[in-house]
């Protein structure tokens, strides 16, 4: 049986926004885990709407909306504000709509998109275009991204024989302050588990924090990837992954880390 006990008193670096780390914070928290949200990823529009206003402006030529993110959702619909467009209600038939994962189809629904259809079990963009490529043949589809977005949703759909519009919804970027006390902190103290939801978080946390801290940190701490493809990236730096949740949702990877630690006090009890 695993122990909810075993994450008592661990200190755990969130690595999201406050806003995308609140419910795996609040879980963490109430397993006795002290919480560390410490931000290394910021969001911010593009720096040319061109591309994604004249995709907008088109919408009723497109067969399918691709969401794979929660972010691409809210800087799409952001927009579709602005520009007072309604995609609830479109003076053309709307495109169908596709999300990957419960977060992301969750995340439309609240900005009126309901999806059409779920990617339930994708937990990134390649076993996205596995589940959803079966739909893309001789049809036109939009795909609003991160300007640091991985090429292998709009590359496998258009191999799948899709037409595919990939258009810069919002920037990926370093945050332009960090909360130099809780760095500080991390540095001094470290942490029992690093948690990360996207190659470009590690990336810019590798970056902050240096070679010698990173590795120092790999020695003696967990390196928590939510989904294959942050996972991937973590490795390809030569740290060890310990923790990987089945799927990217907070009750996974609290669960993750329960049999993780539960395991090593196991481990530890039996010397």
């Amino acid at each position: 049986m695993l122990s909810k006990s075993s994450l008592s008193k661990k200190r755990i670096l969130l690595t999201r926004t406050p806003e995308q780390s609140e419910i795996l914070r609040d879980e963490l928290t109430e397993r006795g885990a002290q919480v560390i949200v410490l931000p290394f990823l910021e969001f911010r529009p593009p720096d040319d709407y061109g591309p994604l206003d004249t995709a907008l402006s088109h919408l009723g030529e497109f067969d399918w909306l691709v969401f794979t993110s929660q972010n691409a959702v809210r800087f799409f619909s952001c927009r579709l504000r602005e520009l007072g467009l309604d995609l609830a209600s479109p003076p053309a038939p709307r495109p169908k709509i596709v999300a990957l994962g419960e977060a992301t189809s969750d995340a439309a629904a609240r900005e009126g998109l309901a999806a059409d259809l779920l990617t339930r079990d994708a937990r990134s963009g390649r076993e996205f275009v596995a589940e959803f490529s079966q739909n893309a043949r001789g049809k036109k589809i939009l795909l609003p991204q991160s300007d640091q977005a991985a090429p292998y949703v709009a590359e496998g759909l258009r191999k799948a024989g899709g037409s595919v519009t990939a258009v810069v919804a919002y920037r990926t970027c370093m945050p332009e302050s960090l909360d130099g006390e809780k760095l500080d902190g991390i540095r001094r103290d470290g942490a029992d588990a690093f948690v990360f939801a996207s190659p470009s978080a590690f990336r810019n946390f590798a970056r902050k924090v240096g070679a010698v801290d990173l590795k120092r940190f790999a020695k003696h701490s967990a390196f928590v990837a939510i989904g294959p493809t942050t996972a991937q990236a973590i490795r390809e730096a030569g740290v060890p992954v310990e923790i990987e949740a089945a799927r990217p949702s907070p009750c996974e990877i609290v669960n993750a880390m329960i049999e993780y630690f539960s395991a090593r006090e196991r481990a530890k009890a039996g010397r």
